[in-house]
């Protein structure tokens, strides 16, 4: 699936209705077919029964300014501040140049999340130009290391355990998008997460519990939780703003002004049109 990057805007929801169908097409494709390659196996995955339908969480959901519960991450001696402050600047590259900014932040990028919940999968879309977020119910097993493709959202498989939705998800790019992680530390290629949704307050509130390990970053499992409001009924999802690294009002905002020269490398002596250099980019 391809999404809008720099510089074009396409209405949300014909985003959101090319994500419903792409998921529904991938569901049937995979029922066909027995399901893909799969990896290892994720344990506790037995459906709910019919006798006890699963709850529905769909709806659009927002973080308030109370709706965060993050406490500092246990972090292994490896990961010195030089490391944090080059994935923070990596991170702010990846703002700049419109990236695809995926997991963490996609669930907590300022703006509502619409999810959508049905047989085969549950789908989180983001009001912004972040690639949606697929969990897949119809199978057990993570695709195979030999032929997943890494991603900034990784490959997620989800099963209810009563009335909580627990989702695993593997299969993370190293260095792609945003990686720092709430608390402290950041995604790499060996970060494993596990998500448990729960319906507060008869369906007013969503709890979502983040766990991440990864042996590169952390001591000790690092959790924490969102508490995300139910947006009314009557909401209507927002247009996106586009994203274009190449506006100069943005690339000024994000960068700081351009700075010139006073004498231009490699070309001393000369003036204005006598060939001057120009400041490079910060492509």
């Amino acid at each position: 699936m391809h999404l809008p990057l720099a510089g074009l805007s396409v209405p949300l929801l014909s985003r959101m209705a090319l994500a419903v169908s792409t998921a529904l097409l991938l569901s049937a494709a995979l029922v066909a077919q027995g399901g893909p390659t799969t990896g290892q196996s994720i344990p506790g995955t037995a459906a709910p029964s019919a006798a006890t339908p699963a709850p529905d969480i769909s709806g659009f959901w927002e973080l308030s300014f109370d709706s965060r519960k993050v406490p500092p991450a246990n972090l292994l001696p490896t990961v010195t501040r030089a490391r944090i402050e080059a994935h923070a600047k990596a991170d702010a590259k990846a703002i700049r140049w419109c990236n695809l900014l995926g997991m963490p932040f996609t669930m907590d990028s300022g703006r509502p999340l619409d999810i959508r919940q049905g047989r085969t999968a549950v789908i989180i879309v983001p009001e912004n130009s972040s690639a949606p977020r697929y969990l897949y119910l119809n199978r057990s097993a993570h695709i195979s290391a030999d032929i997943f493709d890494p991603s900034t959202t990784g490959d997620s498989v989800a099963h209810w355990a009563g009335e909580t939705l627990i989702v695993d998800t593997t299969g993370f790019h190293a260095d792609r998008g945003i990686t720092t992680i709430p608390g402290g530390g950041y995604r790499t290629d060996a970060s494993h997460l596990v998500e448990r949704y729960r319906l507060l307050k008869n369906g007013a509130v969503l709890s979502v519990t983040f766990t991440w390990t990864d042996p590169k970053v952390f001591r000790t499992p690092h959790s924490y939780e969102f508490r995300y409001n139910r947006v009314p009924a009557a909401y209507e999802p927002r247009e996106w703003a586009p994203c274009d690294p190449y506006d100069a009002l943005r690339a000024e905002f994000l960068d700081g002004p351009a700075t010139k020269p006073a004498t231009p490398p490699g070309v001393a002596g000369r003036g204005p049109g006598m060939g001057a250099a120009t400041p490079r980019s910060s492509n």
